[in-house]
């Protein structure tokens, strides 16, 4: 019976050279340790995170000047970007009635949708200052009412006390007001509801902006400690 040569111990089997460890120390030791691998992956996300925050707070703020500087021109491409999406979504919507006919499904409810979405989308093209007028008039209604019920609601519960019901009072009368401007001067209404719109964007802007440069300082504390 012939045995196999141990190769571990031959002279010329690679494991079995005792300077290979060290060959590999300084190898090894070039490399990055994993605490700056960490480092550098945090950095390089922080970057990121900040850029992107930086923009989307830039971007809200330059369209909210935009509200105060051209409102009529943001109500158009508000419409023309909704009558699109309407084309669009009645477009697929038609799509999938078709297949789900031709696979024996239930399909005339949804031809009947997408081609509303069609033809309402056809129409905000036409006119889409007329709906944009039109939604934000809608908008105001909806506020109004949805005020003075929570505020209905508030005095008659038993569960709110004090400062509770002067805010349910507070809902009401704000509630009257809106409905008020809404009927006697519907397009003052509308430019009221437009700088409210266009104070939140900046103001929101400006909280995305001072939160990126915050992130990106802690960020950087957090790298060098």
């Amino acid at each position: 019976m012939t045995t196999s040569p141990d190769h571990s111990e031959s002279p010329d089997f690679p494991g079995s050279n005792p300077d290979a460890g060290h060959a590999a120390g300084p190898s090894a030791g070039s490399s990055h340790s994993p605490v700056d691998s960490a480092r550098s992956l945090l950095t390089d996300l922080g970057r990121g995170v900040f850029w992107v925050v930086l923009l989307r707070g830039i971007l809200a703020v330059l369209f909210g000047l935009l509200i105060f500087i051209a409102p009529d021109a943001v109500a158009v491409v508000a419409g023309i970007w909704i009558g699109a999406w309407l084309v669009v979504d009645g477009i697929l919507t038609i799509v999938n009635a078709n297949t789900a006919r031709k696979q024996g499904l239930p399909w005339g409810w949804e031809l009947t949708t997408g081609i509303v979405y069609i033809i309402a989308g056809i129409a905000i093209f036409i006119a889409p200052l007329a709906f944009a007028v039109a939604s934000g008039i809608f908008i105001l209604w909806l506020m109004a009412f949805g005020m003075l019920v929570r505020g209905i609601f508030t005095l008659a519960s038993k569960s709110f006390r004090g400062w509770s019901k002067l805010l349910g009072v507070l809902d009401i009368i704000f509630a009257i007001i809106v409905m008020i401007a809404v009927f006697t001067s519907p397009t003052t209404a509308l430019v009221a509801l437009l700088w409210i719109i266009g104070i939140y964007v900046i103001v929101f802007g400006i909280f995305l902006i001072v939160m990126a440069f915050m992130a990106r300082s802690q960020a950087k504390r957090a790298m060098n400690g």
